[in-house]
């Protein structure tokens, strides 16, 4: 059962439905503390649990093969498979987004239907709008740096199977996938090295620290945050090691708290993966200020799809085009979020 069994129905809310808790947790959930004016909470997050093309099947079950010709309620096949009480239906939502990986190695990966769905899914104010990530969702780490020249001709081979390789591909080329995991390192941090038992507090330190916006006098801040939940014993290794930390992440230096200085890098981000999906449906990865909202409004992802289905097909010499279109629904939210 989820959250819901004990709430009255919601209506108005923007759904998110990911294939697995790194969407949820690493991703989104700190993409949405950079964005506040995006309203998606975590608890309109929904965890999948398995890739698109049980999906696909789930769909199939409920409204037959040719489910495409059928008004299909999302919100209701999931939340009866996740058995959630009440169900829940599409009219609850005013936004649904799906977010899953392209997974062209997966058993039941088809052409048919991946494009299917692709072309089905399109609109998020009514059945929803699907987001493929290629080849998977940690496209979005796969940066050396912002910016990475280096990005627009990204690809992986085929051969490259099964996805825990990719996953050590992006491991071994990131030079951004710190500044993603630093909350969490930071909570555990305070949490089960330094003893601090109380979640609450806990949190409540980690977010302060987080919210630090300069270096000066940083030793004095962290340890006034951490008097009363650190023991006095423990408290001068913990400032000296969440003051190394800072520094090697380096957003302090900038006159920024941490979510500020995110909300940087995920523009930058976002900027990448527009300019290569350009590239990948329009050879042209360069986009000029002038015409980023015009690229980014005529980006076509069955368009884009074709592309990937093509160039992957073929075994031994296929590729994949590195693409993360999961964030770029931010710049569908509100373009100015993202200039």
């Amino acid at each position: 059962m989820n959250d819901y069994s004990d709430e009255t129905r919601i209506r108005g809310q923007n759904l998110l439905i990911v294939e697995g808790k790194h969407e949820k947790n690493k991703l989104f959930g700190i993409l949405f503390r950079c964005f506040p004016s995006i309203h998606i909470s975590m608890d309109d997050i929904w965890i999948y649990g398995t890739n698109i093309y049980m999906l696909y099947d789930d769909i199939s079950r409920e409204y037959g093969e040719i489910w495409e010709e059928d008004d299909v309620d999302l919100p209701f096949v999931i939340s009866r498979k996740l058995e959630f009480d009440p169900l829940r239906y599409k009219e609850d939502f005013v936004n649904i987004m799906l977010v899953f990986d392209y997974e062209r190695h997966d058993k039941n990966f088809s052409e048919e239907k991946i494009l299917k769905m692709q072309r089905y899914f399109s609109d998020a104010a009514d059945m929803g709008k699907l987001y493929i990530n290629y080849p998977m969702i940690e496209a979005y780490q796969h940066l050396r740096t912002v910016p990475d020249e280096q990005y627009a001709e990204k690809k992986i081979p085929v051969s490259l199977q099964p996805g825990k390789k990719y996953k050590a591909l992006v491991r071994e080329e990131t030079g951004i996938a710190a500044l993603f995991e630093f909350p969490g390192k930071m909570e555990d941090l305070l949490c089960r090295h330094f003893g601090i038992e109380d979640e609450q507090k806990g949190k409540k330190c980690c977010a302060e620290i987080l919210n630090i916006c300069n270096e000066t006098n940083l030793e004095e801040n962290i340890q006034q945050i951490l008097q009363d939940a650190v023991e006095k014993r423990e408290a001068q290794t913990a400032k000296y090691q969440i003051k190394a930390m800072m520094t090697e992440t380096g957003y302090a230096h900038t006159g920024q708290t941490y979510w500020q200085y995110m909300r940087g890098i995920f523009k930058q981000i976002i900027r990448h993966n527009i300019c290569k999906a350009n590239r990948i449906q329009n050879n042209q990865y360069e986009v000029d200020d002038s015409q980023y909202r015009e690229s980014f409004e005529h980006l076509d992802p069955v368009r884009i799809l074709e592309v990937q289905n093509t160039c992957s097909r073929e075994e031994t010499e296929g590729f994949i085009w590195v693409l993360c279109t999961c964030i770029l629904f931010v710049a569908e939210y509100n373009f100015t979020l993202v200039i």
